[in-house]
């Protein structure tokens, strides 16, 4: 048994008193006074722990900060004076101060941690997670909602993206479309709230009679009647405030074209506070909705976080990057997790694995979404969104936007005065065409910051002495000595073609386009046999084999050979090539442009070097619509191209998507057969004598 004598000593230097008291007892020389003097402090800090009779030595080894047995209370007091009581005091203050703006869950969930915080000492390692998760509780925006203007200015919103933004005239006119839509769809909300709130209400029925006609419910329904009425604690959705259930805009087109620009144009037009979360690469279910507190280093998603950074729960967020979220493994599909957050009629009960059975209201958040294609989104959360089509700049669009922002900016950033810096239209045009090839014009505005650099360097050696010699312009001549050699060749028609070439279209990527040369030839000593080079797919590759069947069976309509039984390739192979043999081509498009290089091989008759072709055929000689149009015709534009055939069914994309500079300088040709087009090209002396056939015979 241990002495009492050395127990008192051991308990002296792990009670929780001063150093000065520590010292004077162990100080005391006798050893009964020294145990007398230990039983005193503990009696002072706990004032329940009392020796009695034999179980004195007992008493003394109670714990020293046993509570008094006391009855349980849902919410004990906290001692004033001590260590814990003073550092829990903000958050007490805090949630008294926040009491009406704190959901019912929310306070409730509250209440209940800062309970358990007094009973858990401080050096406690989940002192700290109760205490984190209690104080992201008290600093989410609940209730708190900036202030919107319910009288949107729809001219203003629309000078805004003028000013802000050149081009995207379509994406424009759809944003000012849904500001429209939302101030009178919340205007019509408030004008039956007002009258709803003008109908007398009914008195509330007394117990009495509640009682009587409870009881004639069966049994079984009274049972469903209870079990599906709302957990007490749990919000319903309020009908007093206004809840946009309108489409989530989802913004597609290659990078740098402003598509994020727009967003935040759109958030300050509805007075709303914007912010952007990145999900490129995001392969963690978890990082939408966030980590269980039962982990190490849990966080909330990045909705929460979202709303405890911007302080008010209805912020415009932008989702950016959503085609590259991840897939589904092992960690979840964080696609499926978007699912519940962008659904109107769900989310304003959103529950973040991190706040537990706290649900969060989403509800009033407006969610805007980019992407740079739509392949890669999953198709029940691209249904929830309306696809807007941003296309690439043409050139005429990129020099505006280089003169207005991208030059005056990058001026600015490298110390310099607009004064001290001038750039002509020609070196400006040549920069877009030799020196950059993108839809954007992120590439363009690096550029643009290296003509800024060397007229900072060529300014700074020369303002000390020889100021005046300073030539702030920069001019055509002057780019290469900056810039170096250009980095791509502009893609140009060529003056004449002989028979078997004709001038395609190709969409190549993150929004560009160009033209596509198609060019065949007769091989002698064959067997009618196709060979195809160029580095194709096995669409285009499909289209070519068909492309050849259709001119071998409208031959005799052609005039290409005098029998049915005769075949114009006897004795002979075709070779048809597509030049730039290192990039891969692949698709239907270029189908009706096959079909005119093989009858202009087999009939002598050149194809004129000012007119492109595109279009998918069929095997009963049909044109069939195509996508990408707008920027293959773009790229069609900066090659001369004057004449463009193209499917009848893709006309409103033309008049859709391309600004009038570019129709007014291109004669669009729309066929639905190839016969059409044939006779557009060489007229109708090209054929036989009867005319030709619709459909070829199958």
């Amino acid at each position: 048994m241990v002495p009492p004598s050395l127990l008192a000593d051991l308990l002296v230097t792990v009670l929780r008193v001063d150093w000065e008291t520590k010292a004077e007892i162990l100080g005391l020389p006798d050893v009964d006074e020294r145990t007398a003097k230990v039983k005193q402090v503990l009696q002072g800090l706990n004032p329940g722990v009392a020796p009695t009779g034999n179980n004195q030595e007992r008493s003394v080894i109670a714990r020293p900060n046993a509570r008094k047995p006391t009855k349980q209370t849902p919410n004990p007091p906290i001692s004033p004076g001590s260590g814990q009581s003073e550092d829990l005091q903000p958050l007490h203050r805090l949630l008294s101060e926040r009491q009406e703006e704190l959901s019912n869950a929310a306070k409730q969930a509250v209440t209940r941690e800062l309970g358990r915080l007094t009973n858990i000492p401080p050096q406690s390692a989940e002192y700290s997670l109760v205490r984190t998760y209690v104080e992201l509780l008290l600093n989410l925006p609940w209730k708190k909602v900036s202030e919107v203007d319910d009288n949107l200015d729809l001219e203003e919103a629309r000078r805004r993206l003028e000013a802000e933004h050149e081009g995207l005239e379509a994406v424009k006119r759809r944003v000012v479309e849904y500001l429209a839509v939302y101030r009178l769809k919340k205007q019509l909300f408030l004008e039956d709230l007002e009258k709803n709130k003008k109908i007398p209400q009914e008195a509330p029925m007394d117990d009495e009679t509640a009682s009587d006609l409870i009881e004639l419910i069966p049994d079984q329904d009274r049972r469903d009647a209870l079990r599906s009425r709302p957990e007490e604690g749990v919000d319903e959705v309020p009908d007093n405030v206004y809840r946009d259930k309108g489409p989530i805009l989802l913004l597609v087109g290659p990078p740098g074209v402003g598509k994020t620009s727009i967003a935040r144009s759109l958030a300050e037009s509805m007075g709303r506070k914007f912010h952007r979360i990145s999900l490129g690469g995001v392969r963690d279910e978890a990082e939408i909705r966030g980590h269980r507190r039962t982990y190490v280093g849990a966080l909330p998603g990045l909705l929460v976080q979202a709303l405890r950074k911007v302080k008010v729960s209805n912020p415009l967020i932008l989702l950016d990057e959503l085609d590259k979220v991840g897939t589904s493994s092992y960690h979840g599909d964080p696609s499926a997790a978007l699912l519940e957050t962008l659904d109107p009629a769900q989310n304003w009960a959103f529950h973040d694995h991190y706040l537990g059975d706290v649900p969060i209201d989403l509800s009033q958040v407006l969610f805007v979404a980019t992407a740079n294609t739509l392949d890669t989104i999953s198709a029940p959360l691209l249904d929830r969104c309306e696809v807007i089509e941003c296309s690439g700049y043409v050139t005429d669009e990129k020099m505006a936007i280089a003169k207005r922002f991208l030059l005056p900016k990058q001026i600015k950033e490298n110390g310099l005065n607009v004064d001290q810096v001038k750039v002509d239209d020609g070196a400006l045009l040549r920069v877009i065409t030799d020196y950059t090839r993108e839809a954007g014009v992120r590439s363009l505005e690096r550029e643009l910051g290296k003509l800024c650099r060397s007229k900072a360097v060529e300014y700074s050696a020369l303002r000390q002495n020889r100021a005046a010699e300073f030539d702030p312009l920069i001019r055509d001549a002057d780019i290469e000595r900056i810039l170096g050699i250009a980095r791509y060749d502009q893609d140009w028609r060529e003056e004449t073609y002989r028979p078997g070439v004709v001038t395609g279209m190709s969409y190549q990527g993150s929004g560009m386009g160009g033209i596509l040369l198609i060019e065949t030839i007769l091989v002698p000593g064959g067997k009618g046999r196709l060979v195809m080079t160029g580095n194709l797919g096995e669409v285009i590759s499909e289209s070519a084999e068909l492309a050849l069947t259709l001119v071998k069976s409208r031959a005799v309509a052609l005039n290409l050979v005098q029998k049915v039984d005769d075949d114009p390739l006897k004795g002979m192979d075709v070779h048809l090539h597509l030049p730039a043999g290192a990039v891969k081509k692949d698709g239907p498009s270029a189908g009706l442009g096959m079909v005119l290089a093989f009858v202009s091989l087999l009939s002598g008759r050149s194809m004129p070097a000012t007119t492109s072709v595109t279009g998918e055929v069929t095997l009963r000689g049909r044109v069939t619509p195509v996508g990408g149009i707008k920027e293959k015709v773009l790229g069609a534009h900066r090659a001369g191209i004057t004449r463009i055939i193209m499917p009848t069914r893709n006309r409103k994309d033309v008049e859709a998507d391309l600004p009038d500079s570019v129709r007014n300088e291109i004669r669009f040709v729309y066929v639905s057969t190839i016969d059409e087009a044939l006779e557009e090209v060489w007229g109708h002396d090209l054929w036989r004598a009867g005319g030709p056939k619709t459909e070829a015979r199958l």
